[in-house]
């Protein structure tokens, strides 16, 4: 076992309130406890809610944020109760691994005698459960589609990413197993823990929002999607010729591009067009970056998320669709959540992912396709089961 798994292990032991991995890095960071929460409860009050989170953070090395997909709305379901539309967490103890070195930033030096001694011994023995969601026909969400598509053809709209939830009753949840299968699994992905009250929010994101380090922006295009069943890249590639997965990636890069040029007039870098491979999905990916002088990761956020890959395109008319038609209120699912320090900046979008509250021993699980107009009802069904299965499988019971 490497120096990296001995830590990750520990740290889960240790009940982390905030966690995020890189496993292709080798880096995390993990908050323990909660010295101090900025919450926004209403977004009539988001820009004394951004000043006092700036201003907590001229006084602190690191703070863990978490926005709601649609901070607009003020009216919050009993599913996130635990949780608000926006929140800064500053943290009692702050643990980092990176290159290959840990630190740990802790008031009381309990951490540091903890990880002092990576040999200790570890279980790391799981034993999987059942996948507790069940593959189905989503039948409600199969209507949805179809009249996504009918406002697509009679409006504005080009795009809108509809989204299902899953509940299911769960016995003796196994947090640390379940983050260790997902990192195992997803090794190319984000994985994140956010804890609040009763509720355990997480998952492996294959998508960033953005990265900000060293004056550069870094930020992605992910959209299109088909399921993984072992092909090789280039066999990958042909699928995706000459498919509405295309346009739909297209629409979301050039999105990114414009947004971009609005705080920036430095070049735009651009990569070519990519194939995320993850287990059971496949993903267009374009890498994009730009050079800005401050880490203003407010503003970053504000003109990065939701993007069409997240709501649909236009954006607000997307939102506003999603809002009159989706069932359930989404959340933190397709949110952003990440860690700011004072020079860069890095966040996520919370995809793949879970929420689990103790009280009523309930995993529910979020996925959603991107739907144009062309979009087929039954490939998009085999679409959202993958990305259900990405995180049901990884969901182990002791």
């Amino acid at each position: 076992m490497t120096d990296f798994e001995k830590i990750l292990s520990l740290i889960l032991e240790k009940n982390p309130t905030r966690l995020i991995v890189k496993p292709t890095t080798k880096t995390l960071i993990a908050g323990f406890g909660i010295k101090k929460i900025i919450k926004l409860s209403d977004y009539n009050n988001y820009f004394e809610f951004k000043e006092s989170v700036n201003k907590e953070l001229s006084s602190r090395d690191i703070g863990f944020g978490s926005l709601f997909f649609d901070i607009d709305i003020n009216i919050k379901s009993k599913l996130w109760k635990d949780f608000e539309q926006a929140e800064f967490t500053f943290t009692n103890s702050v643990l980092r691994y990176e290159n290959n070195n840990l630190s740990i930033v802790d008031d009381n030096d309990n951490l540091k005698s903890y990880f002092s001694n990576f040999s200790k011994s570890i279980d790391n023995n799981r034993v999987k459960s059942k996948s507790p969601l069940k593959r189905n026909k989503h039948e409600q969400w199969k209507n949805l589609v179809e009249k996504a598509k009918k406002e697509i053809n009679n409006s504005v709209l080009e795009k809108i990413v509809v989204a299902e939830m899953k509940k299911e009753s769960i016995d003796n949840f196994d947090l640390k197993s379940t983050i260790l299968d997902l990192i195992e699994k997803y090794p190319n992905c984000t994985t994140y823990l956010y804890k609040m009250k009763d509720s355990i929010f997480f998952g492996s994101t294959p998508e960033m929002i953005f990265e900000y380090t060293n004056n550069v922006l870094k930020t992605e295009a992910i959209a299109g999607s088909i399921p993984n069943k072992g092909e090789k890249t280039e066999e990958i590639k042909r699928k995706f010729e000459n498919t509405t997965l295309i346009e739909e990636h297209k629409i979301v890069s050039e999105y990114i591009e414009k947004q971009l040029l609005k705080i920036s007039s430095n070049k735009i870098r651009k990569s070519d067009l990519e194939v995320k491979k993850l287990n059971n999905i496949n993903h267009l990916q374009s890498k994009i970056e730009v050079e800005i002088k401050d880490n203003d990761f407010f503003e970053f956020i504000a003109l990065l998320h939701p993007s069409p890959a997240l709501a649909g395109f236009p954006v607000n008319e997307a939102k506003k669709w999603i809002k009159n038609n989706e069932n359930f209120d989404r959340g933190l699912y397709a949110g952003s959540i990440g860690y700011v320090e004072k020079d860069n900046s890095n966040f996520y979008a919370a995809l793949r992912c879970a929420m689990y509250n103790n009280i009523r021993s309930e995993i529910v699980s979020f996925a959603g396709n991107g739907i144009v107009k062309d979009s087929k009802v039954n490939y998009e069904i085999d679409e959202l089961n993958s990305k259900f299965k990405a995180i049901n499988e990884s969901i182990i019971e002791n």
